[in-house]
């Protein structure tokens, strides 16, 4: 009986141990990574993103992301209280879980943030909704206008794949004709860096596409990733 009491535990101790080396190990290999992504650290921690490549498509990539009217105003406001700005924080908040679940290094904006000004990054996406007071439906994308200093070929393939993925992602039917001056001048284009390619796209119309914006949150901010993705892949 003592012997079968000394092996126990001496088979708990080694399952403690290997615990504790196991646990050593992965924290090892998160901080190896966030060095990696910072290109500091030795030549091993540099070597991870080759090592987890496929699981990580988008390390060392920065992105953007804005939450449209969020920290300024409501935006678009449904008679039941349901806001632009509410919605599109959650689509916002989705999309960046799903970009650093990918490795990127991302940014969670606000409307006017403080960061805007000179703002670089591989990829920057302003995310808004349409008005809830009309009968239509569908989403639509731009980038600053050329007649405002716009044209850039990073920012017309960001758009270009938005376009594609996000309607693969929802089945919205594009609405370019509803393309406002607001959209294609859009304030953040001429804050941030000129070489950060950028694009607004508003999701959808609040009053039909509400199901879609609110209970869909994961397809929408599918659509927008896959988009993000498409560009960063063109541009290797």
């Amino acid at each position: 009986m003592m012997g079968d009491m000394r092996r126990k535990t001496i088979h708990t101790a080694r399952r403690f141990l290997l615990g504790v080396i196991l646990a050593a190990v992965a924290a090892g290999a998160v901080s190896a990574w966030q060095m990696a992504r910072e290109g500091v650290g030795p030549a091993t921690a540099r070597a991870v993103p080759k090592l987890f490549g496929p699981l990580f498509p988008l390390a060392g990539q920065h992105i953007g992301i804005v939450a449209g009217h969020h920290g300024n105003d409501a935006g678009a406001v449904c008679p039941d209280g349901l806001t632009e700005a509410q919605v599109n924080l959650t689509i916002a908040q989705a999309v960046a879980r799903e970009l650093r679940s990918r490795g990127a290094a991302v940014d969670l904006l606000a409307e006017f943030d403080g960061r805007l000004p000179g703002y670089q990054a591989a990829a920057f996406v302003s995310i808004h909704a349409d008005s809830c007071q009309v009968d239509l439906s569908g989403y639509k994308v731009a980038a600053l206008d050329p007649a405002a200093g716009g044209g850039a070929a990073a920012s017309e393939r960001l758009v270009a794949c938005l376009w594609r993925e996000y309607e693969r992602a929802t089945d919205l039917p594009r609405h370019p004709n509803t393309i406002t001056y607001d959209m294609s001048r859009y304030h953040a284009f001429r804050e941030i860096a000129a070489t950060t390619p950028a694009a607004i796209i508003e999701v959808g119309f609040l009053k039909a596409d509400r199901e879609l914006l609110t209970a869909g949150v994961d397809r929408v901010a599918a659509g927008i990733v896959q988009g993000i993705v498409c560009a960063l892949n063109d541009q290797k």
